[in-house]
């Protein structure tokens, strides 16, 4: 699930904006993707997924949904198939529900991440080169390139232990991210590709956040402890601020 999140936070984070004429260098295409990721405050996609396993050469899972990003901190990944399934954040809270089970895991983010690098994209804090080793893949075209590949190293251990590669395909005229690649450390690659993308579509906040249904059972990891202000202990008198009147 983590590899997931990941992908979902980095591709949405990476998406940005026109760009034509003359193919561009590796510093140009991070420099523009940096600085359009600055200006993207919401993002909306279909995506396709699959699970490709190195052990047996061929998919083991498919599936495909709606993505929904908005800064800072909120985000909706959607699976109509192959069965309806929601990854949903408010920027505090993870929940992952699974109608089928009639089960909702609810998460602190920071317990969901076991990295801070795809929370940092997901806030609109990101910079490709300062938390990534960009380069262009091998065999990429010099000439009119239809599409950048890139491959992205994270630069902290802790991070490519979790994220190991990860690799964009960008188009060279929408420059918005077409396809991501992640690697899990089983060989496993998960495939995202994404189309009807929309860059800062008008998103109600409402869609992030997320009430269980009537009957569903809500799981908690140990630990869990939304941060929340305290509410005042019944029959305690809260002290008046001041400029109050007093009677």
């Amino acid at each position: 699930m983590k590899i997931l999140k990941a992908a979902v936070l980095l591709a949405a984070g990476v998406a940005a904006s026109a760009g034509r004429g003359q193919p561009l260098s590796l510093e140009q295409v991070v420099s523009k993707m940096d600085e359009n990721f600055a200006r993207i405050n919401s993002y909306s996609a279909k995506f396709d997924q699959e699970v490709l396993s190195e052990q047996f050469g061929k998919a083991i899972s498919r599936g495909a949904g709606e993505l929904l990003f908005r800064k800072p901190g909120k985000m909706s990944w959607r699976y109509n198939s192959p069965e309806p399934h929601l990854y949903v954040t408010d920027g505090k809270v993870l929940w992952d529900y699974l109608p089928s089970a009639k089960q909702a895991m609810k998460l602190e983010l920071d317990q969901a991440l076991s990295s801070p690098l795809p929370k940092s994209f997901l806030f609109g804090m990101g910079r490709l080169r300062e938390q990534f080793e960009v380069s262009f893949a091998p065999g990429q075209a010099q000439a009119a390139p239809a599409v950048y590949h890139l491959l992205l190293s994270p630069r902290k251990e802790e991070d490519r232990a979790v994220l190991g590669i990860v690799e964009l395909k960008v188009d060279a005229k929408t420059f918005l991210v077409r396809e991501a690649q992640l690697k899990d450390a089983m060989g496993n690659v998960n495939v995202l590709r994404f189309s009807a993308i929309k860059v800062n579509p008008g998103i109600d906040p409402k869609v992030f956040k997320f009430t269980p249904p009537k009957g569903v059972e809500v799981i908690s990891p140990p630990g869990f402890s939304p941060r929340e202000k305290p509410k005042p202990k019944s029959g305690t008198q809260t002290k008046p601020e001041k400029g109050a009147d007093k009677k």
